[in-house]
């Protein structure tokens, strides 16, 4: 007899769907099945997105043939699948789906919010200020300092709690809101500040503009559905913004125009109507944040919670769920969070959101022996012999710093400054050549020895977190706030209530290194924002450079001391296995890894797919799962307001994975010489050229990559180039000297035509070489 079904969770913990604009609109379930595809369920598996239009033509760049676009050039959706797995009495792990013996209905409840328009300005993490709030004259804060963002519920986009089971026969839900709505139809006029900019023309009144809002309707958060076997799939949004303001206010930054670089402060308090406000309630929307808080903005990316419940054909058995009593467990039950498109899906950054689990639960890192492994300061201990693995915790680190080098100006080396520092193919920096791996699988701990003299140096240039890795990409805890938020019970607690003093200076030795450590690795901007601006605003803030985790570091120390295990011969990395192949026991965290791997760890300025907030242990329940109490949309409500702002202005040294900089095209001497070895091509000859990925015009004829492209962002978002594997005729994977060769494919060449209407010029600028 087969064994009871004790309890379930769902997996991933932690899922992520991706929004893109193939199908938006279309009122048709089976269109849009064709135009998502299911992210990665397996770690280090890049998904194969399909091509609906000729299933087995093959003829696309994907890994397997398939496409990112759809038949009319627009960007799939990347969909979250969720499972249900289970264990029964005799301890073992099941998968549970429709055809799991004696389960008579699966259904699944999702609730999904869009907060952003109500929450907390966003202006960094040491920034925080509980009474500025976005859309300050909407619902605005009391006489008390702080108000609840999830009381304003006109700026919410809320479809509600929804139900997908096998019984019910329903195909799928749409979820859908709406928001910038009034319990009083007849109060639509608010004032903005004068200094914001206007799409038309303004009258301003003693520095004050008056608006009138229009109502957001169905707004799409998303698509829920069931597979085949009963497990959920997440399809994201369209990835649409907009703005219900007349006048327009486009989407920039007035500090740029207006003062930089602070911007023009609020002063006049008094409305041309009479009414009184607190001026500082306003300077988030035209200080040099702008772009994360612009008012009368919405978008259709969400957050929330995945729930599931299981009925059996036995009456007898009681239902499982995680939901008991109807109120959310926080162990068991899913999330699921809707981000930007990742561009770049074959390369990962060097700190994921799995990164940042890891080391908030360092004692469920199974790659370390013990939590000791990861103090505050991993520099200052001893080597842990027997925990550290070359291909499993070291390779992944250099790998992904190679990868950048097709992304990224300054890695890619196309400044005379780093042009044979960096991290090209042909450059010094090209850590995955034949030599340097030789190097770094010999784990002698001879001093004298090339192999152990090139980890060390490789280690010396990996910049160490400031203040410990623990609290190094985010603010110290208080408790200053605890009880005045409800909403965020968990969260709200954690976060600053005042900025740091930006005259108290950093410890002696943090400030004489300040400028040295621009040069060390990674070198990317951190949670506290690139240097410059804090230089313009006159802070001193640490973490103003991106560091890799305590655990990863940890790791690199051990390798660089020759405290690590080569578990593989050769040079080449190991192929993961697709999640079938992975044992049962194993797939729940499998899958939950999966899902944050091709994340965005840092800098969080905001960041992607999260906020620093993700940073914090209290935002978990334990590892991989979020905290209960949590209201749905409440972390993702720090994200930009709209998205497409953070993703103009975070061009240079933020994500290039995920938004790339330039882009490259290689041209290898000779198609002939080189034989295939398990599908890849190692050329050593040719060449490379590189252009702006942010490249083109805009419906105006002007070119994008202008002095403000937030507002050309929202139109070219989608039919900007993915960047994937280079391959040549028979579809091997080209490298050069070990290092994958990318390129963009897929562009939508909409962007390279002028409108009839404009005379700009022909948008095929020459390639630059590198």
């Amino acid at each position: 007899m087969a064994s009871e079904i004790k309890s379930i969770r769902v997996h991933p913990g932690i899922g992520i769907a991706r929004v893109g604009n193939s199908g938006a609109g279309s009122p048709d379930p089976l269109e849009i099945n064709q135009n998502f595809y299911v992210g990665p369920e397996a770690p280090g598996i890049v998904v194969d997105p399909g091509n609906p239009n000729s299933p087995a033509s093959g003829d696309g760049p994907g890994p397997n043939g398939g496409t990112y676009r759809d038949g009319n050039m627009d960007l799939k959706r990347q969909a979250q699948r969720f499972r249900i797995y289970g264990q029964d009495s005799d301890g073992d792990t099941v998968e549970i789906t429709r055809r799991t013996p004696g389960v008579k209905d699966i259904t699944w409840r999702v609730h999904v919010q869009n907060m952003k328009a109500a929450n907390f300005a966003f202006q960094g993490a040491y920034l925080f200020d509980a009474t500025q709030m976005r859309n300050p004259n909407i619902q605005p804060r009391e006489i008390s300092d702080y108000a609840d963002p999830a009381n304003r519920s006109q700026l919410i986009v809320d479809p509600g709690a929804q139900e997908l089971s096998l019984s019910s026969g329903t195909e799928e839900i749409s979820l859908r809101g709406s928001c910038f709505f009034d319990s009083d139809p007849t109060v639509r006029k608010y004032y903005l500040p004068a200094d914001l900019k206007f799409g038309d023309a303004v009258t301003p009144q003693d520095g004050w503009v008056e608006v009138t809002y229009s109502k957001a309707e169905n707004i799409e958060l998303g698509r829920i559905q069931l597979d085949e076997d009963g497990r959920l799939l997440f399809i994201a949004g369209p990835g649409l913004a907009g703005c219900v303001t007349t006048p327009h206010i486009c989407l920039s930054n007035p500090s740029e125009t207006h003062t930089p670089p602070n911007g023009t402060p609020v002063t006049n308090g008094t409305l041309p109507n009479g009414d009184t406000v607190d001026p500082k309630d306003y300077d988030p929307l035209v200080n040099q944040f702008a772009y994360f808080n612009v008012p009368g903005w919405w978008d259709d990316t969400c957050g929330g919670e995945i729930d599931a419940t299981v009925t059996f054909e036995d009456a007898s058995k009681a239902p499982l769920t995680t939901r008991p009593g109807g109120i959310r467990d926080p162990k068991a039950g899913g999330w699921i969070v809707t981000a930007p498109p990742k561009f770049a899906p074959d390369m990962y950054h060097v700190v994921s959101i799995k990164d940042r689990v890891y080391e908030a639960f360092p004692e469920q890192d199974p790659t370390l022996a013990s939590p000791a492994l990861s103090p505050a300061d991993p520099i200052r201990q001893a080597p842990v012999p027997g925990v550290t693995k070359f291909w499993r915790d070291v390779y992944p680190t250099l790998a992904r710093a190679v990868n950048y080098g097709w992304v990224s100006a300054e890695a890619g080396g196309v400044t005379p400054e780093n042009r044979n520092l960096a991290h090209g193919p042909k450059q010094a920096g090209n850590m995955l050549s034949d030599d340097n791996i030789a190097r770094f699988v010999d784990n002698t701990k001879d001093k004298s020895s090339a192999a152990y003299q090139t980890r060390q140096q490789i280690f010396r240039i990996m910049r160490q977190a400031e203040h410990g890795a623990r609290d190094a990409h985010y603010p110290a805890p208080t408790t200053e706030m605890e009880g005045l938020v409800s909403t965020f019970p968990r969260l709200i607690m954690t976060l600053p209530t005042d900025p740091p003093p930006t005259s108290a200076p950093l410890p002696d030795e943090l400030k004489a290194n300040r400028s040295a450590r621009g040069n060390k690795m990674p070198k990317l901007w951190g949670t506290a924002g690139k240097p410059l601006q804090n230089q313009q605003l006159g802070h001193d803030f640490p973490n103003q450079y991106l560091s890799l985790t305590a655990n990863t570091l940890a790791h690199l120390y051990n390798w660089a001391f020759g405290e690590f295990e080569n578990e593989r011969a050769g040079t080449s990395p190991p192929v993961p296995p697709p999640l079938d192949q992975i044992p049962i026991e194993d797939q729940p965290h499998a899958m939950d890894c999966a899902a944050l791997e091709p994340t965005i760890g840092g800098g969080f300025h905001p960041g992607i797919e999260f906020p620093y907030v993700i940073c914090y242990r209290s935002y978990f329940e334990e590892a991989f799962r979020v905290a209960g109490g949590t209201v749905p949309g409440a972390v993702a409500a720090f994200m930009s307001s709209p998205w497409q702002g953070d993703y103009w202005s975070c061009n240079v040294a933020w994500w290039p994975v995920q938004r790339p900089d330039i882009v490259f095209q290689y041209y290898p001497a000779s198609y002939e010489s080189p034989t295939p070895i398990g599908g890849v091509v190692n050329y050593e000859g040719g060449q490379r050229t590189y252009r702006e990925w942010f490249r083109g015009f805009d419906t105006e004829g002007n070119p994008l990559s202008g002095s403000d492209g937030y507002n050309q962002m929202v139109y070219a978002w989608d039919k900007l180039g993915m960047v994937l594997p280079q391959r040549d005729s028979d579809g091997n994977v080209i490298t050069v000297r070990n290092a994958v060769a990318f390129r963009e494919y897929e562009r939508n060449p909409v962007l390279n035509s002028v409108p009839a209407s404009s005379a700009g010029p022909a948008c095929d600028p020459d390639d630059n070489e590198a």
